[in-house]
């Protein structure tokens, strides 16, 4: 197949790896060519695009976003996602315009890439798969993220009608697809499969745990909770500072460790110099480099926030897998990934919302770590991104005739 992927994350960088790249590099190597248009929001604004090929021989033009930025936060994160995408296009159209494609894929929100998915769709007569990462404009509504109301409505409106063009839909878990028909109006020939987060499933190379704590700076003599993910909101943050505050007296053997970036950092950095000790924060490193350090760790973090009625599966469980982490989450509960967790043998879950039950599981699991064995067979089974190569090739087949 001749595919096509629309996202705005993609890692050009082999080694500093996520879903969109995962998935095209494992498509090259089935024997698929792979051509990704990506948006990328981390690029200076007006910066002209540009192709490359990765190393792992998938062929990626980058264009860098637009946005009206006087008007204020609002008018410029939405004249961002309607800017970016319209120019995107305008750029597609110029570079790929005569070139023929068999499948298109995206990502949730397809509201990010609106106008490339409507000319590309109809410009290439393509299949179209969508995988559902998350739901907007619930989800953003829920921590805050978008207004209600008339903003609220139309956003659902052009996620809906957009969601509608896809001829299969993948969704994370059995909860997401029960949450799509429940929020969504879809058409009838329109197939919906549950399809977990993928990614690689080989192991780090083994390590030196002083070596690496050394390396990163971090306490020789204490067990380490360690968080990796956006600096957001809708993470837990807030609920990971304050179960870190609770046990800093208590139990002067636990750190926690927050890895990442985001518009929260602020809130991390201020926790520290309040006196927060046991609190460790490092910035976002490359994948590879990252899962080296929370080798050295002793538990996985995974939190959301209480009041959010999508479900989630958070990406970073492969890595806690991969380093045979036992994972402690706060998750809402209207989600499956507490059950997953449980029937797996990987991790203990609670509600979310409540710091202080995450202070008392995070306690639990550092002292009566779990058998881990079953991280392993748990990569196998579920997450590992050829399986989903191979779900990609089967439902072509099946949606070509």
């Amino acid at each position: 197949m001749h595919i096509l992927m629309l996202c705005t994350i993609y890692p050009i960088d082999v080694k500093d790896s996520y879903m969109t790249n995962d998935l095209a590099g494992a498509l090259v190597a089935a024997g698929h060519r792979v051509q990704v248009v990506v948006t990328d929001w981390n690029a200076p604004f007006g910066r002209s695009s540009y192709t490359v090929r990765s190393e792992d021989g998938v062929d990626v033009f980058i264009v860098a976003p637009r946005s009206i930025t006087w008007f204020g936060h609002f008018v410029g994160k939405a004249s961002k996602w309607v800017l970016s995408s319209a120019f995107a296009w305008w750029q597609m159209r110029r570079v790929l315009g005569g070139k023929s494609f068999d499948l298109l894929i995206c990502f949730t929100p397809c509201v990010t890439v609106a106008a490339q998915l409507m000319w590309a769709s109809k410009h290439f007569q393509t299949r179209n798969l969508l995988f559902v990462l998350d739901f907007f404009p619930y989800h953003h509504h829920s921590i805050g993220l978008l207004p209600g109301g008339f903003v609220f409505a139309i956003a659902r409106r052009c996620e809906e009608y957009l969601t509608r063009k896809f001829h299969l839909i993948g969704c994370m878990s059995q909860m997401f697809v029960e949450y799509l028909y429940s929020h969504y109006r879809l058409q009838a020939h329109q197939q919906v499969k549950v399809t977990p987060i993928w990614g690689p499933i080989t192991p780090p190379p083994p390590i030196d745990r002083k070596i690496v704590r050394g390396k990163y700076r971090l306490p020789l003599d204490k067990k380490i909770a360690v968080f990796g993910g956006q600096m957001t909101e809708g993470r837990g943050v807030e609920e990971i500072l304050a179960a870190a505050a609770m046990l800093k007296d208590s139990r002067p053997d636990l750190a926690f460790l927050l890895i990442g970036e985001g518009r929260l950092e602020y809130l991390v950095e201020a926790r520290i110099a309040a006196g927060g000790n046991n609190i460790l924060f490092r910035r976002r490193i490359a994948r590879a480099d990252f899962l080296g350090l929370i080798s050295a760790c002793d538990l996985g973090l995974v939190c959301t926030v209480a009041g959010v009625h999508a479900p989630a599966f958070p990406h970073k469980t492969i890595d806690y897998l991969r380093a045979n982490l036992p994972i402690v989450a706060a998750v809402e509960e209207t989600t499956d990934y507490g059950r997953f967790l449980h029937e797996h043998h990987v991790g203990v879950a609670l509600p979310a919302g409540d710091p202080r039950a995450l202070a008392a599981a995070i306690e639990q699991v550092a002292d009566n770590p779990a058998d881990t064995g079953a991280a392993r067979s748990c990569l196998e089974e579920i997450f590992d991104v050829k399986q989903r190569v191979a779900q990609i090739e089967n439902a072509f087949a099946t949606i070509r005739s």
